[in-house]
């Protein structure tokens, strides 16, 4: 195959992707969607009294089930339609239980207290309501530190110290407990804490939950079977996830979730089919590696939202948490490597022969997600 059909392959690939990104970026419906926002915890110390305001997703808290999947739940669908009158007496006699695992001890266990809670207005049902309960709990003398365990079955909470300086702030998963935190402050995390913090968030992000940036790591694996492509596409990809989730967590650059997702996987497709076209490594090749991992970024920006990033602390949190991401991309492509080199040993015909195979199997992979959603309505 000539040079010149191999580049006009390319430019219609190239073309097609951009118009698909186009023609799913104006479909109806898409800009609805909303990255579900974490529980957050505040709390204050204020005449020997602890004050929580908890910003949650209320109606997700009464059908018991966690914040960020609440699609296709009906009961959460019937309770987002409640205006706030109708929701508040349901909410209340739901705290009276639900504040007893919240387990809270300061010198002690401490008794909290419903003090109420401010839901906003019906609004746009496709959109997740935050509403902020207060509970209040008395501190026992002497007491200088505290510790929160957050209840199973939640979701993820971010937890915040107010009103102290060099305040607490701290990410908990559901069944965790916080560390001894200072009543009255200085507790802040350090740029070393907020990067071993939000490390193993990255790599679990990747193992074993999204199958897609999986695919998207052993597709740069199958260009060629040699060391130097490898290590060249992994590092544009790396480059374009930071540069990805900088720009999404700044907001700098904001794309609907479905988008993202959609467009993602049509990458997936091209850099397979390009597996097909093409064996050697082109600038035009490490450009778009690069330009998908940063589409990538922008995706896990939606992750480490919802997880909740420490304000003060973003760009360690982006550090840590892109670092765990891609550690692990780059130890399940190496892994793929390894095993695909150990089968073919020497052989080039053998290298290039798995290359293909593999390739088509993923190509067939990204094709049957894309036309999933349609399959299933």
């Amino acid at each position: 195959m000539s040079r010149g059909v191999i580049l006009a392959i390319l430019h219609r690939l190239k073309f097609c992707l951009l118009s698909f990104v186009a023609v799913m970026t104006l479909l109806p419906g898409q800009g609805a969607a909303q990255s579900p926002a974490p529980t957050i915890i505040d709390f204050w110390i204020k005449s020997d009294t602890l004050f929580l305001e908890i910003s949650l997703n209320a109606e997700a808290f009464l059908a018991g089930v966690d914040p960020s999947s609440t699609e296709g739940n009906q009961q959460y669908k019937d309770l987002r339609a409640l205006v706030s009158s109708e929701l508040e007496p349901q909410v209340k006699e739901f705290v009276q239980t639900w504040k007893q695992s919240l387990q809270v001890e300061a010198g002690g266990v401490v008794a909290l207290s419903y003090e109420g809670i401010r839901i906003p207005v019906t609004g746009d049902l496709q959109t997740v309501r935050v509403s902020k309960l207060l509970l209040a709990g008395p501190i026992p003398k002497g007491a200088s530190t505290l510790r929160l365990r957050w209840p199973e079955g939640f979701g993820p909470v971010v937890l915040r110290q107010q009103r102290a300086s060099a305040p607490y702030t701290g990410y908990l998963a559901a069944g965790e407990t916080s560390p001894s935190i200072p009543l009255y402050g200085g507790a802040a995390l350090s740029t070393q804490q907020t990067l071993q913090a939000f490390f193993p968030k990255g790599v679990t992000q990747i193992l074993p939950n999204s199958p897609k940036q999986v695919l998207l790591a052993l597709v740069l694996v199958f260009l060629s079977l040699h060391v130097r492509p490898l290590v060249a596409q992994l590092l544009l990809l790396s480059l374009g996830v930071v540069i990805g989730l900088g720009l999404g967590m700044s907001e700098a650059v904001t794309v609907p979730r479905p988008v993202v997702t959609q467009s993602l996987t049509m990458a997936i497709v091209v850099l397979a089919l390009w597996n097909l076209i093409s064996r050697r490594l082109q600038v035009w090749r490490l450009l778009t590696v690069c330009a998908v991992g940063a589409l990538q970024g922008i995706g896990l920006s939606f992750v480490l939202t919802a997880i909740g990033a420490p304000p003060d602390h973003i760009p360690q949190a982006v550090l840590g948490f892109g670092a765990g991401v891609i550690a692990t991309l780059c130890a399940v492509a190496c892994a793929a490597f390894g095993v695909a080199v150990l089968v073919s040993g020497r052989s080039h015909r053998l290298r290039g022969r798995i290359s293909v195979l593999a390739s088509m199997i993923i190509a067939g992979v990204g094709v049957y997600w894309m036309v999933e959603p349609w399959l299933m309505t």
